[in-house]
């Protein structure tokens, strides 16, 4: 249901969950400094990610990784704004996302949604990605407090709320590889969670699963998503793409061999 806000500008709460990201963290957290609180629910960094959020201001919290739903949950509970926004450690809001989320939540606020989205664009081997698939890509990002929860299972997570979300102009930035390697390195980590969760639902992998679906995956990033746009870093973006296909499926498939 949609409902007004009265009086002056509601007041805002940034909220991120971290583990071990002093590399990015200072760049988020500078990116929201201009909102009222920045709250960070820390799973138990062992490198200086709580020292620098301290450093910035940030009210840190530390408590155990409950998951990613759980944990995105329980920061929200800490947050005490009238509005929250949600971003994670390697990504940042640009000037005109901060405008307009100023802009809406300051101007004529009759009828205002609960949540709005957000949209994302992604930072690839020194290039802002604008197709594949990448971007536009919409995400929830910001609700109104106690109308919006995560939900979702272990690899797809969103932030749902009660009815249709508005839609913010700007970016949100996202820097999620620091290079190639580190790219390879989470498809071995999340097709390892992928396969797991299949298999322990009884789904298995056929050999056609691992001839079509990769090829399948690369031609809708490259070619229909015009990831050729992109030069070369939409082209890995699109054979990276497809090796994660390809790998959850060989996993799933060794593990139901090794199960029977």
């Amino acid at each position: 249901m949609n409902r007004t806000d009265c009086g002056g500008r509601p007041t805002l709460s940034a909220y991120l969950i971290t583990r071990d990201e002093e590399k990015n963290i200072a760049r988020a957290i500078e990116s929201v400094r201009w909102m009222d609180e920045v709250v960070v629910l820390d799973s138990g960094s062992t490198d200086r990610t709580v020292e620098i959020a301290e450093g910035l201001g940030a009210k840190v919290r530390i408590e155990p990784f409950r998951g990613f739903v759980d944990q995105k949950n329980r920061a929200m509970e800490l947050c005490g704004g009238n509005w929250l926004f949600n971003l994670d450690a390697d990504e940042e809001a640009t000037p005109e996302l901060r405008d307009s989320i100023l802009g809406v939540l300051t101007g004529a606020r009759d009828c205002l949604p609960d949540a709005f989205a957000v949209n994302r664009r992604t930072l690839y081997m020194g290039r802002w990605i604008r197709h594949c698939g990448w971007y536009p890509e919409y995400r929830i990002r910001l609700s109104r407090k106690g109308s919006a929860r995560w939900e979702g299972e272990l690899l797809h997570e969103g932030l749902r709320g009660n009815g249709s979300p508005g839609r913010l102009a700007g970016d949100l930035l996202h820097r999620p590889y620091a290079g190639m390697a580190e790219h390879a390195r989470k498809i071995v980590f999340y097709s390892d969670l992928w396969a797991g969760r299949e298999a322990a639902r009884g789904r298995k992998a056929r050999v056609i699963d691992l001839v079509t679906r990769p090829a399948a995956r690369f031609l809708r990033m490259y070619v229909l998503r015009a990831g050729f746009l992109d030069g070369v870093p939409g082209f890995a973006a699109s054979v990276m793409g497809a090796w994660y296909v390809f790998m959850k499926y060989a996993k799933l498939h060794e593990l139901s061999r090794t199960s029977e």
